[in-house]
């Protein structure tokens, strides 16, 4: 069976679950979707991401604790548990990922005479609870909790125990899966070593060298420091809602309603290596992209169910037509294998960064040209229209592999197994944090509707948060808009011992180990990755070594 997600377990439900996804995407191709569309989506064109919702429901959702449990008064203790019930309910009513956006504001509602002893413990029932596999039955829900911006009392003391929280563990000390954590970053509030919230910037940069989590959205990057801080964040494993042309700039009871993935190596290997031929290609594949969404949309408007987010108020203008509803969502054409498309255009391969120097203005140019044609699509359609880095967890195996059969058969970039993700330099090139962050910078400027920067570290950082920060603060300066830490992340399932374990634990000897790596975005067990994702891991270089 064709994995195409980490966050799978093989049981019994996830069976059906499979047989009636795959029995509803064919009965869609054949009968529901346009046959150009399905013609891009076979060929692996174009990928129609969560194609078994198409006609049912969006993608994903930005939303505040208070939207879910009302005005009623909780202990935090009642309003984890209640809020654990709700993300359950709310998450298999959608088919992507739930961002609260300004947590801890909203926790600090419920902070009053708790202990922190308590106040910790139930935290770490909740992220247990997160971690079942409640959603269809064999997925964990794909929560993200954005915080680090309030200032108050109660707002910094819930934000330092939600960071100790995550950091203790499960009751055997190993590190949770879910939820992500997301740390905002906003200057003259955490960033500035005399600013209120530095202290808990340390301390959240402490976890991630422990944990890999939390990773950082950065508030002042461009296309967010002109909007109110506390109405963004991200959902999802990179997604960001923002621009709206029907109401307030912000992510909040917004979400992206559909995306597609446009393979550009794919249109490299149709081009045979000439530029004018890639560009109309990606033209028009772009435009079959929009009439695709168009046609998502309006078959959403017309048959999807939304009774619950409606009757709930839980999404913008959910009291006016479901098409008025629908547009203050996104609508996301995205993109993979940016720099091996280059690569098969120009017939190199990049060893170094130095060796990706020469392209990248052109590299630049091509997803500039993607976003301006976006960006006319949202004028010629009034809707909001968005460029997406695209995770691609689930085609960036799939792709190669049917390239490598039908276009690319002899070429390195087919053979590896995988295509890179989104503009990310390739994961074999040597290339240090600074020639990393320099290279994939400006392209976060280019990509609103969402993209992260990863930088990876040989070892866990563990007390050396001095090099954690360097990375994160270097990428703030730089203008990314999402940034990521990754580094192996081991742990003993005898005797707990978690570190860098290679065959065998070295405290107790035992081959149980459990292999943290993070995937598209979230964490995910190393055995649970796809074919393509588990092939580009075993090539990761680190991009920063410790003395």
């Amino acid at each position: 069976m064709e994995k195409e997600l980490a966050n799978y377990q093989a049981n019994a439900t996830q069976r059906i679950v499979k047989a009636g996804e795959d029995k509803l995407k064919q009965e869609l191709l054949d009968s529901e979707i346009p046959e150009f569309a399905v013609h891009n989506h076979k060929t692996k064109a174009v990928h129609i991401h969560d194609l078994e919702f198409y006609s049912i429901s969006h993608n994903c959702i930005g939303i505040r604790v208070q939207h879910l449990l009302g005005n009623k008064e909780y202990s935090v203790k009642q309003a984890l548990r209640e809020l654990g019930r709700k993300i359950i309910w709310l998450t298999n009513m959608q088919s992507g990922g739930i961002g609260f956006i300004d947590f801890d504001s909203d926790m600090a509602e419920y902070v009053n005479t708790d202990s922190d002893e308590e106040i910790i413990e139930e935290l770490r029932e909740f992220f247990f609870d997160l971690n079942v596999f409640s959603r269809k039955g064999c997925e964990k829900p794909y929560v993200t909790f954005n915080f680090g911006l309030n200032t108050t009392g109660t707002g910094k003391r819930f934000s330092r125990l939600l960071l100790k929280a995550y950091a203790e563990g499960d009751e055997d000390g190993n590190p949770f899966i879910f939820p992500n954590l997301v740390f905002k970053l906003k200057e003259y509030i955490n960033i500035d070593e005399k600013s209120p919230n530095h202290d808990l910037y340390i301390n959240a940069l402490k976890v991630t060298s422990k944990r890999m989590v939390p990773t950082y959205f950065n508030c002042d990057a461009h296309g967010n420091k002109t909007v109110n801080p506390n109405n963004i964040g991200i959902m999802g494993c990179r997604t960001r809602v923002v621009s709206n042309l029907y109401g307030e700039e912000t992510g909040i009871k917004r979400g992206n309603i559909a995306c597609v993935t446009i393979n550009l190596v794919q249109l490299a290997f149709r081009s045979s290596g000439n530029l004018n031929t890639f560009y109309d290609l990606l033209n028009k594949k772009m435009e079959e992209s929009k009439e695709l969404l168009l046609h998502r949309f309006a078959t959403l408007c017309e048959k999807g169910d939304f009774s619950s987010l409606r009757r709930n108020n839980l999404y913008e203008n959910s009291d006016k037509p479901i098409e008025e509803m629908l547009k203050s969502g996104t609508l996301s054409i995205g993109f993979i294998g940016l720099w091996d498309a280059i690569s098969v255009l120009h017939n190199v391969r990049f060893n170094d960064a130095k060796d990706m120097s020469p392209y990248r203005e052109e590299a630049l140019f091509i997803i500039s040209q993607m976003r301006g044609v976006v960006d006319g699509y949202k004028d010629e359609c009034k809707l909001n229209f968005s460029l997406l880095a695209s995770a691609a967890e689930g085609v960036s195996g799939s792709f190669a592999e049917y390239d490598s059969k039908h276009l690319g058969k002899d070429s390195c970039v087919c053979a590896k197994g995988y295509y890179t993700n989104s503009f990310h330099v390739p994961v074999f090139t040597n290339a240090d944090y600074i020639q990393k962050i320099d290279l994939e910078a400006p392209f976060h400027a280019l990509c609103n509707g969402g993209c992260i920067t990863y930088v990876e570290m040989a070892e866990i950082p563990g007390k050396n948060i001095e090099a954690t920060k360097e990375v994160v603060d270097y990428a703030y300066k730089a203008g990314c808009n999402y940034i990521g830490i990754n580094f192996p992340l081991d742990n003993c399932n005898d005797c707990g011992f978690v570190g860098r374990i290679m065959n065998t634990c070295p405290k107790c000897k035992s081959t149980n180990i459990r292999r943290l790596r993070r995937v598209s975005g979230y964490l995910a067990e190393e055995n649970r990755f796809t074919d393509g994702k588990r092939k580009e891991m075993l090539l990761r270089k680190s991009n920063i070594e410790f003395s």
